[in-house]
């Protein structure tokens, strides 16, 4: 992902509530994760210097290679934020646009940016002219059935500058329900040059394994 290198090329999904330094760190002892990534991280938090914003964001360095996931809907804010990642130090700034909690879409971030691809191009243009670190994105299959644009928004996020993206083969009105859409997925990795990350239902090891060689992606979550 940009010039960080992921050995092997397995990420902790971020999760909320869940994926904090602890937890990551457990992980990462146990071996075979070459990236984690924090619980989402409110970019109005971190421009304003909130604790506990900041507490979400901390980090040790044998977590390293760290992955901070940010969440908004304003361009100048979320690069604002993304200044403030690089400045603690972290290794990439991840963008959530794949939660699809109601708290989160209804103030236009998470999965609801996945509603206004220009816009979260704008967005994620304005983060990667802000820093020097990668940016990558993580999002869903599309809002909902009607709506799955996953490959579109890839391709959009690619030229908006972002190192890779991770995708989650559901749609945000499925939230957990249903199987992730693997196929889809490996459309996302044909369609672009930078890394994609696959997401979704991969619990044991050999699940793993078989996303890995069968769905073209440069790795899974």
């Amino acid at each position: 992902i940009g010039s960080v290198t992921l050995d092997p090329p397995f990420a902790l999904a971020p999760m909320a509530g869940m994926t904090d330094t602890a937890f990551r760190r457990l992980v990462k002892r146990r071996g075979g994760c070459g990236l984690v990534v924090t619980e989402m991280v409110s970019s109005e938090g971190l421009v304003r210097g909130i604790d506990r914003t900041l507490d979400y964001a901390e980090y040790t360095e044998e977590e390293r290679p760290v992955s901070i996931q940010i969440f908004g809907g304003d361009g100048s804010r979320m690069a604002a934020a993304a200044q403030v990642v690089e400045s603690m130090g972290a290794d990439i700034i991840d963008v959530n646009m794949g939660c699809p909690v109601p708290k989160i879409a209804k103030h236009n971030a998470g999965c609801s940016l996945m509603r206004d691809p220009a816009h979260a191009a704008r967005l994620v243009r304005s983060m990667t002219d802000a820093v020097r670190i990668p940016v990558t994105v993580k999002m869903r299959a599309g809002w909902d059935d009607a709506h799955v644009n996953a490959p579109t928004m890839a391709r959009m996020m690619e030229d908006a500058g972002a190192a890779a993206v991770a995708v989650h083969g559901r749609t945000a009105k499925q939230s957990y329900r249903g199987q992730s859409d693997w196929g889809l997925i490996a459309a996302v990795a044909a369609a672009v040059g930078i890394p994609v990350f696959g997401s979704g239902d991969c619990v044991t090891p050999a699940q793993v394994v078989e996303r890995t060689r069968h769905s073209g992606v440069a790795g899974v979550l």
